[in-house]
């Protein structure tokens, strides 16, 4: 058909499509005889035109009767339509018949030979024919079930609008016949259709110079622009950053032109990203957007986003304005913008989320009113879906990498403070458009009221050393047991050496037990002790039943006699269980009040601190009342924390208790989270005082007395002015009246700290017993009254 450089052997001929039309007026089928009888006696009466054509003369002689015939295959009214059709020899680049669309796009200069644009698209169609010939190869001498028909789809350059068009060449060979021309050529036998066949092993099984292809070939053409610009919008869409990558839609406009045959008009899309319930108006995200390429406002791209909103409120069509003037445009104000720069003919289109929210703009303009007409609203409407979901792609890419960049930099983010730490990531992900070294920005909070309270396990340093002095003391006595066996059989000096450390430690751990004598005792038992055993078990048997009683005593995993630190690690354990339960529990109760940052962190017992402002809540009215409200929560959740570890005194395997603690702080601070740490601290001379005051109040004493300040059933509030007594007095006052707390206040002197001067403290009985305890509701009514009093 084209230059293949392919060895083909072909002819034209007009029998092929003569047997089949014979074989159609013998089946009967309807009109067949009519039609076609008197041709096909016209051309029985012309021998030559049943012979294989080779000589163009003959073509010449009876152009009318060949055009008659092959109007079989085409109807005239088909080049009334403006068919792009042709019949052409087969496999060869010479045409027999073509549509005069046809002609125009592949015949130049009156010529009868096909010529393609560019050398990629006639290497396609000679692929393309050299398939077919293998088919009918396959077909003719195998009776493989193959197509007679092959298409492809090719660009060329459109000469009215200069755009590419992309047409669907279809090669029908139906009317061509194959013979062997070489009777040296033996065909392979048992050829079955099990594999597909590459064109190499055709090419090498099946020669083409042993084979004739007689007959004719038609070509038809179709115009498969829309589906196939479709296709690569849809393919060029599949880059994450089609939306804002310059690039990426410049050849979307190109895209986009080609859909609509307009190669004059301009293309935008504008998303609205939407991030911790605002948006965010990014120059990165908006280098594509007619709306915002000009310089405009913060407050100027949210009206105009408000005003897009509007628009599309009810309506999910895309909108065309054929003739925008200054005048018209006032029928809406978001119309003006596009007037201003120079647009005369719009059509908008919106994209929407899932939700059915307005996530973006698309938008088409050209500078010629009139020029997009209905006919480019229907077409682009028709791809409004694929923008739509690229976009809410691109937005799910930015909630990932916003979230990659948290998790990296920062932590496990609470959702009150998650809304600041996700515009910091936006921002670095910005700035790292820029630049590749650009850090990360801050994260602080500006005046905030902090709340600090800790629930401690009553002496656990002391239980834990108890424990431990126990199991030591347990295994030596079993050491001592067996060595004393073995000292009335045996005269070994070694033994006797052993047995001198043995007592020696027993007598310390019989008194205070410094961690490097635990560590020192434990190598021994490991070391010396276990050689000796091991040995003496092989050698004496009489000590077997003692070594193996022994060993029976220690913890199979730790190697040790583990039975008084097992009680108090079992003790601690569901100690520290129930109240993590019990805190995250009411910790999400707190929340529905105002949102605050709360963190804590578990120890023998649990510390917490909690921060509370208008900076972690920007567009929340915030006031002093949510603050008491937090703080009378926080006594309220003490009181029901001594009542819990209480009623678990029974069922624990030590009879721990704890104590609970407040420091009361009214003056408001900053904040900011330190990366290393992963954590938040606070900023400032004056504020860091509160932080050591943290660090030390645990186990402060009364002044000149050996008293802890923290006692069991007691909560305990440090302060450090008037006003925060006066308030926290209050809050008592009103759980004293619900039964909660009992007893009189104790007004507690302190020592002073080191670095540390003015603290006092008060303390109250929690009552244990009760088990009523006032709703949420009521709380917070007393917390607002106590704060609106102030």
């Amino acid at each position: 058909m084209v230059n293949t450089n392919y060895n083909f052997n072909s002819v034209l001929s007009l029998k092929p499509l003569i047997t089949v039309l014979k074989r159609m007026i013998a089946e009967g089928k309807l009109g067949a005889k009519r039609l076609y009888q008197g041709i096909i006696n016209d051309i029985e009466a012309n021998p030559v035109l049943l012979e294989p054509i080779d000589d163009e003369t003959v073509l010449q002689e009876h152009y009318e009767l060949i055009e008659t015939l092959l109007s079989t295959i085409f109807t005239p009214s088909t080049g009334a339509m403006e068919g792009m059709y042709a019949i052409a020899f087969p496999f060869r680049s010479e045409t027999v018949y073509t549509s005069p669309s046809f002609k125009e796009q592949f015949l130049p200069n009156d010529s009868r030979e096909i010529v393609v644009p560019d050398n990629r698209t006639n290497y396609s169609i000679a692929k393309a024919s050299l398939n077919l010939a293998y088919n009918l190869i396959m077909r003719k001498f195998y009776s493989w079930d193959v197509a007679a028909i092959a298409t492809s789809v090719h660009t060329f350059p459109d000469k009215e609008t200069g755009l590419t068009k992309y047409l669907e060449l279809r090669l029908n060979a139906q009317f061509v016949d194959v013979n062997l021309d070489n009777d040296k050529f033996k065909l392979p036998t048992n050829y079955t259709a099990q594999r597909s066949l590459d064109m190499d092993e055709l090419r090498k099984t099946f020669p083409l110079e042993n084979f004739r292809f007689e007959g004719l070939v038609v070509i038809d053409v179709t115009d498969v622009t829309s589906e196939q610009v479709i296709a690569e919008i849809k393919n060029t869409l599949l880059n994450v950053n089609a939306i804002s990558d310059v690039a990426v839609y410049e050849q979307m406009q190109t895209h986009i032109q080609t859909f609509l045959g307009l190669k004059d008009v301009t293309v935008g899309i504008t998303p609205f990203i939407k991030i911790n319930d605002h948006y965010i108006y990014s120059e990165q995200y908006y280098r594509n957007s007619l709306l915002f390429k000009t310089h405009r406002s913060q407050a100027e791209k949210y009206s105009i986003t408000q005003l897009a909103k509007q628009i599309f409120e009810t309506t999910d069509q895309p909108l065309l304005y054929t003739d925008l003037t200054e005048q018209n445009s006032k029928q809406h104000e978001l119309l003006k913008y596009y007037n201003e720069q120079g647009a005369r003919s719009l059509i908008l289109c919106p994209l929407k989320g899932n939700e059915g929210e307005l996530i973006g703009l698309l938008d088409i303009t050209s500078e010629q009113p009139a020029r997009l007409k209905y006919n480019h609203l229907v077409k682009i409407h028709s791809a409004m879906q694929l923008f739509s979901l690229a976009l809410e792609k691109n937005i799910q890419s930015l909630e990932s990498q916003i979230n990659k960049t948290i998790k990296e930099h920062f932590t496990a983010i609470q959702p009150a403070v998650e809304w600041l730490f996700t515009e910091a990531a936006f921002q670095y992900l910005q700035m790292m458009q820029e630049n590749d070294s650009a850090k990360i920005p801050s994260i602080s909070f500006e005046d905030v009221y902090p709340l600090y309270a800790v629930i401690d396990v009553r002496n656990s340093s002391v239980e834990r050393n108890n424990s431990i002095q126990l199991d030591l003391l347990e295994q030596l006595q079993l050491v001592h047991q067996v060595l004393e066996k073995a000292a009335a059989i045996l005269e070994f000096p070694l033994l006797k050496e052993i047995r001198y450390k043995v007592n020696k430690y027993i007598a310390a751990s019989s008194e205070q037990l410094l961690s490097d004598d635990e560590l020192m005792i434990y190598d021994f038992l490991q070391k010396d002790v276990e050689e000796l055993f091991t040995h003496l078990h092989l050698t004496q048997p009489e000590l077997h039943k003692l070594i193996d009683n022994y060993r029976g005593a220690l913890d199979p995993q730790k190697n040790i006699v583990y039975h008084h630190r097992k009680k108090y690690e079992d003790t601690l354990t569901i100690i520290n269980n129930a109240l993590d339960r019990f805190v995250d529990r009411e910790q999400a109760q707190a929340q529905k009040f105002y949102p605050h940052y709360f963190e804590r962190y578990m120890t023998d017992g649990i510390e917490f601190n909690i921060y509370i402002g208008q900076s972690m809540a920007p567009n929340r009215p915030f006031h002093e009342m949510y603050v008491g409200n937090l703080k009378l929560w926080q006594l309220l959740m003490l009181v029901k924390a001594a009542r819990l570890t209480h009623a678990l005194e029974k069922r624990l395997p030590l009879p721990l208790q704890t104590t609970q603690l407040i420091l009361a702080h009214s003056i408001p601070l900053s904040i900011s989270f330190r990366r290393k740490e992963r954590k938040f601290d606070v900023d400032g001379a004056y504020n860091i005082r509160y932080e050591i005051v943290k660090k030390r109040i645990d186990k402060v004493h009364l002044l000149d007395s050996d008293e802890r300040l923290t006692q069991p059933g007691k909560i305990a509030i440090v302060y450090s002015q008037q006003k925060e007594l006066n308030e926290y007095l209050a809050y008592i006052e009103y759980l004293q009246s619900e039964n909660l707390l009992i007893g009189d206040v104790e007004h507690l002197e302190l020592e002073e700290l080191q670095g540390i001067s003015g603290l006092k403290a008060i303390r109250v009985d929690v009552n244990l017993e009760g088990d009523q305890s006032p709703t949420i509701a009521e709380a917070a009514k007393v917390a607002a009254k106590t704060v609106l009093r102030k």
